[in-house]
């Protein structure tokens, strides 16, 4: 066995009811008055309510952010570290989304560093201070941001999303509570579910994976697979809620350490040029990213290796030899069924992308940090050929 390394270090709350606990993760926090962070959409569904109920009730001060938008910028950050400051915060709750998360942990690193300027601290441990305490609370189960050393901020002016990477970043608590995630509609749910299953797929196939994020990519899968299309159909299914959210922590933990490829490079050009939303970039890529890997001979075997968790009853059905193909196969019906049920889409047309834009996005697929993890070169002429498959 190869050496590795591994890290987690984010407690953990998970279950029906567990945010009830948030004023005990705060006192053992040190966290006096946090800076809510959260969307619009969030608070129009009452769904932060659930939030400030229980902060209210235990009469704990404090502030709101409620402006993060679905694509958020270095503007944003800097708008937060600043608001962070002035209203003398000392800690943040990040209820919401990968981009809810995802801009909370850029604020606290921008601020970690005497408040410079996000954009000047990209790249890969570049941060050195330590954040303030970060409670995260996602209420989607795609991201895995809650368990990640990644934050993605869009830079608006270039039409590009920019990659943080440190194990400072990494949230200092997650609760997980399904009662956050029962109004996510079917599409979001079909969507984020399928990001979180790319995160688990690309973790295990990286030049970088390991035993233990191994077994938590193939744990997620399995959870997916047997509660995605449940909770898709009865969105108040607790127990599908919950297993769903466990999955995409455990798939953003497994991916954390092992990283990512291919559908994450061409996913995040994607979104900064044509602005498709994270989740359905990964869901409409994923099966295609593996059809072309399969065709290079690439992560031979370990693609059939996941059809077990995927779908136990093919893999023992299918050939041996086949069991790569099948498994790409099973991605391809899982899509056409979400399409076919709640008109999810699965096709770049139908989001509007156009073939002129293709060589754009591929230009800046080659320099996104996945591809650095990627099993061979990511070119101009793979990308092109994957969204053309795409389109």
């Amino acid at each position: 066995m190869k050496g590795f390394e591994y890290s987690c270090p984010t407690k953990i709350v998970c279950g029906e009811g567990s945010l009830a606990k948030i004023a005990d993760e705060l006192r053992d926090q040190g966290i006096a008055k946090p800076l809510v962070m959260t969307d619009q959409g969030l608070v129009q569904l009452h769904v932060a309510d659930h939030l400030f109920n229980e902060l209210m009730a235990a009469n704990v001060p404090y502030e709101v952010y409620d402006n993060v938008p679905p694509d958020s910028s270095m503007d944003v950050v800097n708008e937060v570290a600043a608001l962070y400051t002035d209203k003398g915060c000392d800690g943040f709750i990040a209820l919401g989304g990968g981009s809810v998360i995802d801009t909370t942990k850029g604020a606290a690193a921008s601020l970690s560093a005497e408040g410079v300027d996000f954009a000047t601290l990209q790249g890969s441990e570049i941060l050195q201070g330590s954040l303030p305490p970060l409670i995260a609370i996602p209420t989607t189960a795609g991201t895995g941001s809650e368990v990640t050393l990644v934050a993605v901020v869009a830079d608006t002016e270039k039409h590009v999303k920019l990659s943080f990477t440190s194990y400072k970043l990494v949230p200092h608590v997650a609760i997980l509570d399904p009662v956050l995630t029962q109004s996510l509609p079917p599409k979001l749910t079909a969507t984020t579910g399928m990001d979180a299953l790319t995160h688990a797929v690309e973790a295990y196939t990286s030049i970088q994976k390991n035993p233990v994020s191994d077994s938590l990519a193939r744990s997620a899968i399995t959870l997916i697979a047997d509660n995605l299309f449940t909770a898709c159909a009865d969105g108040k299914n607790a127990d599908a809620r919950t297993s769903l959210a466990l999955a995409s922590l455990m798939a953003g933990a497994s991916f954390s350490n092992a990283m990512v490829g291919i559908v994450h490079a061409i996913g995040h050009s994607l979104g900064g040029l044509a602005h498709i939303p994270h989740g359905q970039a990964m869901m409409l890529l994923l099966p295609h990213c593996v059809d072309y890997n399969i065709s290079q001979g690439f992560h031979k075997g370990l693609y059939g290796e996941l059809l077990r968790d995927l779908d136990e009853a093919c893999y023992i059905a299918s050939d041996p030899d086949n069991r790569d193909t099948v498994f790409a196969r099973r991605l391809h019906e899982m899509n056409e069924r979400f399409h076919a049920e709640y008109g999810v889409p699965v096709k770049l047309r139908d989001l509007g992308v156009e073939p002129e834009q293709f060589e754009e996005i591929a230009k800046q697929a080659r320099y996104d940090g996945a591809a650095l993890y990627n099993d061979s070169e990511i070119t101009i002429d793979v990308a092109m050929g994957i969204l053309n498959a795409a389109y």
